[in-house]
Parts: C-alpha cells; sequence; structure tokens
C-alpha cells in the first residue's frame, strides 16, 4: 500500500512542515501534484496520525524519488567502518543539536563519530545520552561529544521551542499528543496547564487554537525561563501567564474550562489541584504511566475516585496510548469531561 494525505495546494506548504516534523513523510516517493490538489506520499501505519490534517488515499501510480545513502551510510563512508552495524542508526534532532546513543564498544572512537554524523546531519552540537532522566525534573543526563553549546530552536508543528537540550528533556514520543492538544481548545476556554515545562502543550494550543487564556505553571525554574522566552517567540504573550511555582501552591483556582496533567510519575497525587482549579463543568486531561494489563481500567478508576472526592462526576471519557514508556508500561492520557454535583 502506499498511502498519501490528499490535501489543497493552499495549505500544502504548512501541513509538509508539520508531517516532516512528525517524522511521517515517506521519503521513498516524491510530492504529487493532480489540480488544485497535493498528495503527500506519508509512511504506512501512520495513516491516523495525518488524518487530522485531511483525507487520506491510496496511491495508485505512486512516483518514487531515485535512491540516495542514508545519513548512516554517509557517516560509515567517513569513518571507514563499512556498513558497520554498531554504529548508530537512530537518533534525535533539536534543531540543530543532535542526540546519540553510542555502543560501549565504540567508545574509543566516540568523538570521530559525534563529529561525522554532524559532517553529514548539519549539527552544530552532538551529545550522547548516557543515563536517561533522572530526578523530580526529569533532567536528561548528557555527555557532549561535539560543540560545547547545546541551547536551540526546535520546530514542531508550526511551533518553536526554544531549550538547552543537555538540560531540558524532551520527548519525541510525545510528539503525536502534542500535535492533537494543539488543536482541541475553543477560541472562548480558558486552561490551566499544571505541568507546563517549556511549554510542551501550552504553546502549541496557544499558537493553533487561540484560546480566551492559558495558566501555565512551571516549578523548575531553568524550564520556567525557557517556558517564558517560548511564550514571546511564538507571540502567544497575550494568551499565556507563565507562573513559577508547585501548582499545588500556585495554581488558580474555579477559573477553567480544561485542566491538563501532563506529567507521569506520579500525576494522581495532584488530582485535588486540578479539581479545584475547574469551573462547575470542564475536562480534565490526566496522563498516566502503569503496566499494560492496568493500563484499560486504572487510569480512569483513579480519575472517578477523585472527582467524587472533589464533588465532581465524570460524564464522559475517551482514554489513548501515548507511546510505549517501558517494556511493559503504558503512557496513557484520559480526557474525561466531568461536571459537579
Amino acid at each position: 500500500m502506499y498511502p498519501a494525505l490528499r490535501i489543497s495546494k493552499d495549505d500544502a506548504e504548512e501541513v509538509r512542515k508539520s508531517l516532516y516534523d512528525m517524522h511521517i513523510v515517506d521519503g521513498e516517493r516524491r510530492f504529487v501534484r493532480k489540480g488544485d490538489w497535493i498528495e503527500i506520499p506519508i509512511i504506512e501505519g501512520y495513516e491516523d496520525r495525518a488524518s487530522v490534517f485531511g483525507g487520506i488515499i491510496e496511491q495508485e501510480k505512486p512516483v518514487f524519488k531515485q535512491r540516495t545513502p542514508s545519513p548512516f551510510i554517509k557517516a560509515a563512508a567517513i569513518l571507514g567502518m563499512g556498513d558497520n552495524p554498531l554504529l548508530p542508526r537512530k537518533w534525535e534532532m533539536f534543531g540543530d543539536v543532535l542526540v546519540l546513543r553510542m555502543h560501549p564498544s565504540l567508545e574509543n572512537r566516540k568523538y570521530e563519530i559525534a563529529r561525522a554524523y554532524a559532517d553529514v546531519l548539519g549539527a552544530r552540537t552532538v551529545l550522547q545520552d548516557v543515563g536517561g532522566v533522572e530526578g523530580e525534573f526529569r533532567e536528561p543526563v548528557m555527555e557532549f561529544l561535539f560543540g560545547d553549546d547545546a541551547e536551540t530552536v526546535h520546530l514542531e508543528n508550526g511551533v518553536r521551542f526554544m531549550f538547552d537540550a543537555s538540560r531540558i528533556m524532551f520527548s519525541s514520543g510525545n510528539i503525536d499528543e502534542r500535535v492533537r492538544m494543539a488543536y482541541i481548545p475553543s477560541h472562548n476556554e480558558t486552561i490551566v496547564d499544571m505541568f507546563a515545562g517549556i511549554g510542551y502543550f501550552t504553546i502549541p494550543m496557544a499558537v493553533h487554537s487561540r484560546p480566551k487564556k492559558i495558566y501555565a505553571c512551571e516549578k523548575n525554574p531553568v524550564s520556567f525561563e525557557y517556558l517564558k522566552r517560548n511564550i514571546e517567540l511564538n507571540h502567544v504573550e497575550d494568551i499565556v501567564e507563565a507562573i513559577l511555582g508547585d501548582n499545588r501552591d500556585v495554581c488558580p483556582e474555579g477559573v477553567a474550562d480544561r485542566v491538563v496533567m501532563g506529567y507521569v510519575g506520579s500525576t494522581h497525587h495532584f488530582f485535588d489541584t486540578a479539581f479545584s482549579a475547574l469551573k462547575e463543568r470542564g475536562t480534565v486531561h490526566y496522563h498516566e504511566t502503569c503496566p499494560e494489563e492496568l493500563a484499560g481500567e486504572r487510569p480512569i478508576l483513579r480519575l472517578r475516585s477523585a472527582a467524587e472526592e472533589n464533588g465532581y462526576r465524570v460524564e464522559g471519557y475517551t482514554q489513548r496510548k501515548v507511546k510505549s514508556y517501558a517494556p511493559g508500561i503504558l503512557h496513557v492520557v484520559v480526557d474525561a469531561r466531568v461536571n459537579k454535583y
């Protein structure tokens, strides 16, 4: 099958950028123009992600590109390492900062390898992910392999995120959820984002949905500074108010039509604050990580129980998988409509 997104030529450029940010464009095929419509080739299996922008079709006569060497092949050639299976085949690129994971056996050549990948991929700085994330603020554990400045501006779905990739976590696996949330609010809503970070959900919602107001709470001082810079960078100062501090101490009360609980690990401990932020009715977006066998029931049971304790009832809900968080562990989000008794 050769799926493609059929989009008006007037919208094609903006949508094209978003699809490339989502890494779901099929690079083996060319874009096809038919009258006033553009067919953007989509990687098979990612049709649902692309369908938020328009209709999905199956191309009967796809037009293929002439094959070119992959970045992996180019880097291997520069290094004289042939098709070495231990060289990195996957990486993350945030703006002009590249993040690699290096096999331990390549330790003595890691700086040389980093420079080769930087040349091939056009990176200004290369980091090695050496320890995942740690601490309350989920800070990444990184090592500089090439360059000495990891501050960058990363473009995703028409939104600019400025951050220091050596100090701030940016989960590429959450891109679908960031894109989805960008288009959910209505213009007359007031939103409270309890764990705003650098604006992962706040900024896309402000840019694409233009709600009336977003209160963005963030406890980490480093993330908070980038949150403020991202508000300015994306010109949403009239919508977003950044609030520094633990949301249990600084979250506004009784103002929200929608509350975003975009944290994982201990999010259920913050339900009282979420419900105190709500008006008499509204929507709660609750994120949780849990064992796969409990994912179908535990998140909504926790949310229902907390709602009842705070004088609300769940009128309806949907639940979706955000990503696989770890072997046997899922990251899920529950969208629940609640109403006060």
